[in-house]
């Protein structure tokens, strides 16, 4: 799997999207046409005035286009607007109900885990995760318009259902939609699909007016009625063609990555096998499964007449790709059967607990810096392995309990923010204990003070991944919340009038990942496909990342190296030494790149990495500003582990 390419894949096929719909509105629009048109020719016939001259009217092919178009994109855009909140409106619409990150409940807490882990690996936000508690079959879904409100969605059935490695199977899938770019193409065809539907329902309140009115030309009005409910759902059976055949080869996809993910195929396909062996299945009961049915990790709908119109494909066929050996036949399963595993799964975690565990962040130091081929970190971009896996266990294992249980809600996660970003000099920390203990929520202010200590003693490398940590519950602040929170962390960090890269760091990411879910979601923005177009920012990252790593001349190659990465494309960059950095506007720079096409992105951050291990080794200062970027490229980078 590569990332850059899924996302430009991605991109083609929401273009290919736009123009089958297109294309199916069309025929709308020209059946609505000829419709109105049979009208005026049965009059004009009755009267002897009909000549097939008049059957083409421009003016009136116009009115009906504009008219159908307004009808198909007010709708669309109504839809896509009661879900612009992100992928929690999409849980809530199907019933989903919000797992406290503090739950005791022993199969909740398991699964918070498991997305916890699945989140530090692949280097993206911890998504919240919902329960569909009414839903009997095993199913789940991810769902948002980027990994910063994206959300996790899983059935009670699946959860009381599968075992550990079997929900990681699952939960690994789900996160491959996410990294993939395949969530908002699934949201677009929500929105779509709803505005070509809007067209039945219209005609279906015209028949139901016209049934009620005694007007001599009600006949007319039943008529018209049911020819655009007819069109209409002609509409909607092509958009449902399209979704379904956009759908299908995506599941093989996530599929194999999950697998890559977990090396274990016995998970997801175990997963699978008690699909077919639950009494449930997979479906979903909730009068509005049909509209994301795309979107759930196995078919949430009663078998269809015609295969066409399944939006994944057959059960056998993605269990026998897991596993060859797979005859057809499914083990009976209770949906207890999690719960009878509980003693045994809760006694391995003790077990883990239990071992010696390395320091958090003590496996991050370089990434393969002696690999010959440079491009190893963009292929690792979206990437995640099991070696990640490992790593993220092993630094949420490590963490104090009072830090995992401060992260876990909203009082404390803005304490962990705000002790992140206390300063180790007792006279700046004293003059931002007191910024705090006025401009912050007294509940906050004491969940600072407690855990305190114990962030003062946090390796270096833990901290981003526990920023990470907390943005689950960040999310759940309100908006009045959010602007205090940012004025606080703005104070602190001009409490000692510098700011440090860790400090802006934190401050671009995790303002910038809120903001999307407060303010409002990113606008779309011409992508930039040529690294031409922001020459002067990227020299200007690459002067940075030259300069925070090496000392003059070595400084100069390290740039002039990394602007080789670029080919003829190059040659334009101009190196900036440190004194020309000072005067670089980063935010600016930073917020211009993210428009970046996935393959010029993809060039830049292996040039940027060549930048980095120009002298064969990393310093934490550039490794930070070397995530912050990918964090402002909005790629997902794993935890750096020695392979």
């Amino acid at each position: 799997m590569d990332f850059f390419a899924s996302q430009d894949t991605a991109r083609k096929k929401t273009s290919q999207l736009i123009i089958y719909m297109g294309l199916a509105v069309f025929i709308i629009i020209v059946a609505i046409y000829v419709v109105i048109m049979g009208f005026v020719v049965y009059q004009e016939t009755d009267t002897g005035q009909f000549s097939p001259v008049n059957f083409w009217d421009l003016e009136l092919f116009a009115i009906v286009a504009l008219v159908t178009l307004l009808v198909v994109i007010s709708g669309s855009l109504y839809k896509i607007s009661i879900l612009k909140s992100g992928g929690g409106a999409v849980a809530e619409m199907l019933g989903g109900k919000l797992i406290p990150a503090g739950t005791d409940d022993f199969l909740k807490k398991r699964l918070l885990n498991i997305v916890e882990e699945m989140a530090i690996a692949s280097g993206v936000p911890v998504p919240p995760v919902y329960l569909l508690e009414h839903e009997k079959g095993i199913n789940a879904f991810a769902a948002g318009f980027s990994p910063d409100d994206a959300v996790i969605g899983i059935t009670q059935g699946a959860l009381e259902t599968l075992s550990r490695d079997e929900l990681q199977g699952v939960i690994a899938h789900e996160f491959s939609h996410i990294l993939n770019g395949d969530m908002k193409l699934d949201l677009k065809l929500v929105g779509i699909l709803h505005g070509i539907l809007l067209i039945a329902l219209i005609g279906r309140a015209i028949l139901r007016g016209s049934s009620r009115s005694r007007s001599k030309n009600s006949g007319g009005s039943v008529l018209f009625g049911l020819a655009l409910l007819i069109l209409g759902y002609v509409g909607v059976f092509f958009g449902k063609l399209i979704k379904s055949a956009v759908s299908r080869q995506r599941e093989y996809l996530a599929d194999a990555s999950a697998v890559q993910f977990t090396r274990n195929t016995e998970g997801l396909a175990g997963a699978l096998k008690k699909i077919g062996g639950l009494a449930a299945g997979s479906l979903m009961s909730h009068g509005k499964a049909e509209e994301i049915s795309h979107m759930f990790f196995s078919n949430g709908l009663k078998a269809s007449w015609a295969e066409a119109f399944s939006t994944h494909p057959p059960l056998s066929e993605r269990i026998t790709r897991l596993d060859p050996s797979f005859k057809g036949v499914y083990p009976k399963v209770a949906r207890s059967q999690a719960q009878l595993q509980g003693k045994e799964e809760i006694a391995d975690s003790a077990k883990i607990r239990g071992q010696e565990q390395r320091p958090a962040g003590a496996a991050v130091a370089a990434l393969a810096v002696s690999a010959p081929d440079v491009k190893n970190v963009s292929r690792d971009i979206g990437v995640p392995i099991r070696e990640h896996m490992e790593y993220a266990r092993s630094l949420l294992g490590s963490l104090p309990a009072g830090i995992r249980e401060a992260a876990d809600n909203p009082f404390g996660a803005r304490a962990v923010i705000y002790g992140l970003l206390l300063d180790r000099d007792e006279t700046v920390r004293t003059r931002q204990m007191q910024l705090l203990k006025t401009g912050a929520d007294k509940a906050v202010f004491a969940a600072t003070e407690k855990i305190l200590p114990l962030l003062s003693s946090l390796e270096e490398e833990a901290r981003l991944p526990l920023m990470d940590l907390a943005m689950a519950s960040l999310r759940s602040m309100s908006f009045e919340q959010f602007r205090r929170f940012e004025k606080n962390i703005d104070d602190l960090i001009k409490a000692d009038k510098r700011i440090s890269l860790f400090e802006f760091t934190l401050e671009h990411v995790v303002l910038r990942r809120l903001e999307r879910n407060f303010v409002k979601p990113l606008s779309s923005v011409k992508v930039i496909r040529s690294v031409k177009e922001a020459a002067a920012e990227t020299s200007a990252v690459l002067s940075l990342l030259a300069n925070l790593g090496h000392e003059n001349d070595e400084a100069r190659e390290a740039f002039v190296k990394a602007a080789e990465t670029f080919g003829r494309q190059g040659s334009g960059m101009q190196y900036l030494d440190r004194e020309a950095c000072k005067s670089i506007k980063l935010p600016e720079v930073l917020n211009r790149l993210a428009g970046l096409g996935p393959k010029v992105k993809q060039q830049l951050v292996d040039a940027s990495f060549q930048c980095l291990v120009h002298d064969n080794r990393i310093t934490m200062k550039e490794a930070e500003f070397f995530r912050l970027l990918v964090y402002a490229l909005d790629c997902p980078l794993p935890p750096w582990v020695r392979i």
